[in-house]
């Protein structure tokens, strides 16, 4: 599905908003309460004074309204919100439209404020070379920099390192449920899974320092 990208105008106002009030939007906000629509509009007069400020709203091929980005310059840094409606989550979009987005700013620097609990954004801003640079209470901050390339070569052994560190995260959660129950057999059966993972890991890091 091919995507449409539009600036933000009133004829987007009440979507916006409504897609701001949806429950799993606010689950993983820093305002999780439903915000009123004369509140709405107020926060949108505001955001829209900064001409730098930038509000994309991204359209299906059929005009349907899948999500919006929106990018808010502190300094010489844009802090990016992404939103996706329900019906177009887990499809994939979200990472070509943040893309797209990015390319209509002429700043270098991109910031996200990503709930700790969000792991399908922390996931997404991963694939776009964002880091964790701080934590910040329930929310840690992510930055990327245009300026910088990372080489797709890396890239890709961060990625298999990444997924062998979450499989060796439940084999040591397997391994204490079991040390518990003084199984020593299953333990040594798990230690070798471990080993075996960790062999993997070495060999990849490896190849980051040729």
């Amino acid at each position: 599905m091919s995507l449409k990208i539009e600036k933000i105008s009133n004829k987007h106002t009440r979507y916006i908003f409504n897609l701001r009030n949806e429950r799993n939007v606010r689950e993983f906000s820093k305002n999780k309460k439903i915000i009123k629509f004369q509140d709405h509009l107020e926060w949108l007069k505001k955001f829209k004074k900064n001409k730098n400020n930038k509000f994309f709203i991204f359209l299906s091929k059929n005009n349907s309204k899948m999500g919006y980005v929106r990018f808010k310059i502190q300094g010489k840094s844009a802090y990016v919100s992404i939103a996706i409606t329900k019906k177009f989550r887990g499809m994939g979009f979200s990472k070509n439209m943040l893309l797209a987005a990015e390319k209509k700013m002429k700043v270098k620097n991109f910031i996200a404020v990503v709930n700790k609990k969000n792991l399908s954004s922390i996931s997404l801003f991963h694939s776009l070379n964002y880091y964790k640079f701080k934590n910040q209470g329930d929310f840690i901050l992510m930055k990327k920099n245009k300026s910088i390339k990372v080489h797709k070569k890396y890239i890709s052994i961060i990625n298999k390192i990444e997924k062998i560190r979450k499989k060796n995260n439940s084999n040591w959660m397997d391994l204490l449920r079991i040390a518990f129950k003084y199984s020593p057999k299953e333990a040594a059966k798990i230690m070798s899974n471990i080993y075996k993972h960790d062999n993997k890991i070495s060999l990849l890091s490896k190849k980051l320092s040729k």
